[in-house]
């Protein structure tokens, strides 16, 4: 079975909203919506596990009844850093099943902020994390990236044939994500995303290509964007 764990407890200070951002309204509906409706309506995926603000449970509680969404498994609060909110939805997994039901699970990390994450997504994402373990989509880097000092001295140009844009989901089989995320919380580590927890432990990571529209919604005009996208589909 493939768990979706939605990660909806963060503030999102570069939204410049004052509020959860996954909260803010778009075409109607709150944006977290249409991430929880892409994994809802998904054939790769059984359950999902919702991770909000330790105050906003109630909240997200009235969205999940209102849109009568079937697959929630539970709706828990966050940590401090999205790394510890992704190891609350891991936890939770882990006290949900049983031992014998734990082998064939598969973890989707997922940002409440990507609402435009597509069915192709889902299913290349674990169907790659199926044969190596873990993987994650992301987008080709198309600009020029230039490595620059300290001094903001150019030292040189990265090739970008070679350069991803990471976002969600990233998938991980559940046996590899409690092993990664507790090593991690006993190393006192924080990761840049939770894939990099699994390359921290010297294992590869598959990457495809995500949608066109798959993106994190972190600035005023990544909002307008998605207005614009949410009209024309």
């Amino acid at each position: 079975m493939n768990i979706g764990i939605i990660l909806a407890s963060g503030i999102g200070k570069r939204m410049e909203v004052g509020k959860n951002k996954t909260l803010i309204e778009l075409g109607g509906k709150p944006i977290i919506f249409y991430a929880l409706k892409a994994f809802e309506n998904s054939k790769n995926i059984g359950g999902i596990v919702l991770i909000v603000g330790e105050k906003e449970q109630s909240v997200f509680e009235k969205i999940i009844k209102k849109y009568r969404f079937k697959k929630i498994l539970g709706v828990i609060p966050g940590g401090k850093e999205r790394q510890d909110s992704s190891y609350a939805g891991v936890e939770f997994v882990n006290s949900y099943f049983k031992e014998k039901d734990k082998s064939n699970l598969i973890l989707f990390f997922h940002n409440g902020a990507n609402p435009f994450v597509s069915e192709n997504d889902i299913y290349m994402c674990g169907l790659g994390a199926r044969k190596s373990g873990a993987c994650a989509v992301a987008h080709r880097t198309r600009d020029t990236i230039r490595e620059v000092d300290a001094h903001g001295m150019s030292i040189r140009v990265l090739d970008r044939a070679k350069l991803w844009n990471m976002q969600t989901p990233q998938a991980i089989t559940f046996s590899l994500a409690k092993k990664v995320f507790e090593k991690a919380k006993l190393d006192n580590f924080l990761g840049t995303d939770d894939v990099s927890l699994v390359e921290r432990i010297g294992k590869k990571i598959k990457i495809v290509e995500a949608g066109k529209n798959n993106f994190k919604l972190t600035t005023p005009l990544d909002l307008e964007l998605a207005k614009i996208i949410i009209k024309k589909i």
